[in-house]
Parts: structure tokens; C-alpha cells; sequence
């Protein structure tokens, strides 16, 4: 077992709901414990050691009890993970599928990621990392550009030449949104906020990003916030405190488009992004439902869906592992393709990695939307978390 303790593991534990952003020292609700380790792995499992875990704001949703899910108390946060095999259940020993001591990255539904020792039920959840790839990197990968391959590619079925309206574009889903979408040929405009994040963007192959905090009405805001591929940034508003009520997002858009509006809206914002987000689309547009990381769960203008003959589409990725299975491993084993071909770049935020016993650290850099990308939880050491892996492994992609 882990660290020598034979039957334990360390994990960060959360026994009640509330307030992810502070230790427990502080009054918050998430702390470091020794907890027995999974007892047993299922035919068709995987008992991992795991090196890192991402964060994602579903993780700060679901510890404040504001999820669409509620695990049973107590319960382990996290689910993206990257470490090694440890473990293998009998139906994988016998398809050789997997094989102990291989690097893996993967998805767990409900949690359990943030801790040393994993067992994932169901192998198909998992890959083998590809070498050269680092696990920080690697556990960054698959709910984010999961969600963003299934709604893009599977719903919307953007391809070449596509118009693609990215909300939220600095985060870990939307980042990873700007790299798909560019990898079908689509054309990408971003919105994020802030120059760190606005460079991001451009950096994961946006065609022209848009500063979001230039979209709201203002007596002293200017309509001019592309940020173009060159680099060139137009005018942009002064920073302030003010209402986010992105009144100039469509004629923005449509400004960035060369004087067209997007066929497909990515929207894991939510609030009154989205709703000026359905204005920026075109006749026959089709919205992507993500998620409300601005807190706030907008009302459909149906007004606006039925003058423009939009189509919305909610995207859960989560649930397809109980509605849809085999759609989730198809949508896994294409995204994670392109990952292997080097289509695709995660971005870890440098400055948001964290020990296990730093983790409410993280949680609060994601809840005040200050990580440009990923911010990943290190469980086995810095050193092997950003260290690419070696050579060459039998991998199932």
C-alpha cells in the first residue's frame, strides 16, 4: 500500500457541507486524513496510485452542496486523476488491456480522485497516457476535454469553417473548447476576462478573443475588445466594478466574424452571458448548454429560440456514464486520440498546483476565477507530477 501503511492511504476528506476555500483551521470543511484504502478492485477495475488530481468548479459545487449530484458524507473530492497501475481486476488481466505499473489518466463519477489510492470501477473510464506527456498535464484531460469533444464533435457537429462562440474561454472547459473546436476547423472566437487569460486563449489557437469585462454597458465602456491573432488589442474599457451584463457581446461577435454571427454558442458561464449569447447566434444557430460558473442559472429567452430557430442543447457529460456508456467511450477514445497525435495541449495553471494539504488553496483560485487553465491538487510530489513520461507504453487509444 501507499507510503507503507499497510490497509490506509492519505485522502482529503469532506464530512460536511460548506466553505471549500478555507482549511479546517480556518472554518472551512475539507482536511487531510488517514482513511482505509478501496478494499477491493471489480472485475472490470483498476486500483491506481495516484500522482495528481485536477479541480474542476463542479468539485466547488458539489463539497458547497450545490450540485446537480449529492455524494454520501464523508466523501473524496475529485474527478480527474493521473498515476500509475497498481492493480488489476480479472476481466482486464485477461484482455491485457492495462497493465500494472503503466502511467494512466482517467475519470471517476462522484468523487475520490484526491487521494493516493483510487480504484476505478470501470476501466473503460481510463487511458494510457501517452509518453512525453506529463500527469499534471494528463489528469487535466479528461472531464474538461471530454465534455468540450462530446458537445462540439457529438452534438453541435461543428467541422470546417464553423463559427464557434467560446464563453468562459479561460478556463480548464474552455480552453480546452478553443483547442477542439480548432482542431475540427472550426473558426474560434473567445471570450475571457483579463489579459492573462485573453492570451491564453490566443495561445490554444483562438482566431480573436474578446476581453469580457469590455462587454458590459457602461456609461464609459467602449465597444472595441478584440484581441486578434497578431496580438494587436483594439480599445478596451477601463477595469471597474460593475453589473456583467455582456450588452455588447452580439455586436462584438459579429465584429469579429467579419460582420456574421456564430452558428454554435459553448456557454459554461450561464447567467446573462448566456442570454446575450443566444443573440449572437445566427438564424438557425445552436446554443451548448456547459454549465453556471457564474453562479447564476439563466432563464431561456424562448423568444429569442423560437424567432432564430435555435436549437439548445444541454451537455451533461457525467450522466452519459449511466444513460449513455457507449457514448462516453466513444466520445473518450476519439478525444483522447487526438491527444495522442498531439492535436491537443491541456494547460496546466503553473501557479495553481498545491499539496493535498494546500487543496482549499486551489478551490479558492478557482472560485475567483484567477487560473488561466487547470489547477491540479500534487498527491505524489511536485517533481513526479511534472515530469513527462518516459518510452513508449501499450496503450489502448
Amino acid at each position: 500500500r501507499v507510503q507503507g501503511r499497510a490497509g490506509g492511504m492519505r485522502a482529503l476528506v469532506c464530512r460536511e457541507w460548506g466553505d471549500p476555500t478555507k482549511s479546517r483551521a480556518e472554518g472551512g470543511v475539507l482536511g487531510v486524513e488517514d482513511v482505509p484504502a478501496p478494499s477491493r478492485v471489480p472485475p472490470r477495475g483498476i486500483r491506481v496510485r495516484v500522482i495528481c488530481a485536477s479541480l474542476n468548479f463542479a468539485d466547488c459545487l458539489l463539497v458547497r452542496d450545490r450540485y446537480q449530484e449529492k455524494p454520501a458524507l464523508p466523501f473524496t473530492p475529485g474527478g480527474e486523476f493521473c498515476g500509475t497501475v497498481l492493480e488489476l481486476g480479472a476481466e482486464i488481466r485477461t484482455s491485457g488491456a492495462f497493465r500494472v505499473g503503466q502511467t494512466v489518466a482517467g475519470a471517476v463519477i462522484g468523487g475520490g480522485a484526491m487521494a493516493e489510492e483510487l480504484v476505478v470501477p470501470d476501466a473503460s473510464a481510463a487511458f494510457v497516457v501517452p509518453a512525453g506527456i506529463s500527469p499534471a498535464v494528463a489528469s487535466s484531460f479528461p472531464i474538461a476535454y471530454g465534455t468540450a469533444y462530446m458537445a462540439l464533435a457529438q452534438r453541435a457537429r461543428i467541422g470546417p469553417g464553423t463559427k464557434v462562440l467560446i464563453l468562459g474561454a479561460g478556463g480548464g472547459v474552455g480552453l480546452a473548447a478553443v483547442q477542439i473546436a480548432k482542431a475540427l476547423g472550426a473558426r474560434v472566437v473567445a471570450v475571457a476576462r483579463g489579459g492573462d487569460k485573453t492570451r491564453a486563449c490566443l495561445d490554444a489557437g483562438a482566431d480573436a478573443c474578446l476581453d469580457s469585462d469590455a462587454l458590459h454597458a457602461s456609461s464609459s465602456s467602449t465597444d472595441k475588445s478584440e484581441t486578434t491573432q497578431s496580438g494587436k488589442t483594439g480599445k478596451t474599457a477601463p477595469r471597474r466594478t460593475f453589473e456583467e451584463t455582456f450588452e455588447l457581446l452580439p455586436s462584438a461577435t459579429r465584429r469579429a466574424f467579419g460582420g456574421a454571427l456564430a452558428d454554435v454558442l459553448f456557454d459554461p458561464v450561464g447567467g446573462a452571458a448566456f442570454s446575450r449569447g443566444l443573440s449572437s447566434l445566427r438564424w438557425g444557430g445552436q446554443a451548448l448548454m456547459i454549465g453556471f460558473a457564474s453562479g447564476v442559472i439563466p432563464n431561456l429567452p424562448l423568444n429569442v429560440a423560437l424567432v432564430k430557430n435555435v436549437t439548445v442543447h444541454g451537455v451533461y457529460w457525467g450522466a452519459h456514464a449511466a444513460k449513455d456508456p457507449n457514448a462516453m467511450a466513444r466520445c473518450g477514445s476519439e478525444v483522447a486520440g487526438l491527444l495522442k497525435r498531439r492535436k491537443l495541449a491541456p494547460k496546466v495553471d503553473v501557479s495553481a498546483m498545491a499539496p493535498l494539504e494546500s487543496a482549499h488553496v486551489l478551490f479558492r483560485a478557482l472560485e475567483e476565477r484567477r487560473v488561466v487553465g487547470k489547477a491540479v491538487v500534487v498527491v505524489s510530489g511536485q517533481q513526479e507530477a511534472t515530469r513527462a513520461v518516459a518510452g513508449r507504453q501499450s496503450s489502448r487509444l
